[in-house]
């Protein structure tokens, strides 16, 4: 039997950017409904003009981020973590990517301090990501078991 296969690395892109669309709407969602207090993971660019940080452009400005993250974030687990068919890679790599940005706004005053968060906001951020590094680190890794399959019959 033979599945119709794709290249793993461009299906590891594809699937970061859909991973980062994913990622972006329930951010936004968690911010409007206050599971998270504020809007921690925005950036605040000190170099753009006082109109440009309000209205789309600065949402605009975070997608894109986030998109080039969630890239990046994939090429580095496509590379240390591609023969693995588990789920727990992906959750554990992602919250160890929420840790370092918990500790980098800690050491850098960022806009809010990781200690300062009520539970609800630290709980939400963890499902938030736990949800992101199940998708795409389970999709990124998932076609291994196909590929063993199409071997042993050949």
């Amino acid at each position: 039997m033979n599945f119709p296969t794709i290249k793993r690395l461009p299906l590891a892109v594809y699937t970061s950017i859909a991973g980062a669309v994913v990622f972006y709407s329930f951010y936004r969602v968690y911010v409007f409904f206050h599971f998270i207090e504020s809007d921690m993971l925005k950036p605040d660019i000190p170099f753009l003009a006082e109109s440009f940080k309000r209205g789309w452009s600065i949402e605009l400005i975070f997608f894109m981020l986030l998109l080039g993250a969630s890239i990046l974030w994939a090429l580095i687990y496509y590379m240390l973590f591609k023969k693995h068919d588990t789920l727990y890679a992906g959750v554990f790599f992602s919250l160890i990517i929420l840790w370092v940005i918990f500790l980098f706004a800690w050491l850098n005053e960022w806009r809010v301090n990781p200690a300062d968060l009520k539970v609800r906001s630290i709980v939400s951020l963890h499902s938030l990501f736990i949800l992101y590094g199940l998708f795409t680190g389970y999709s990124i890794s998932y076609q291994e078991p196909y590929r063993k399959i199409q071997n042993i019959e050949r």
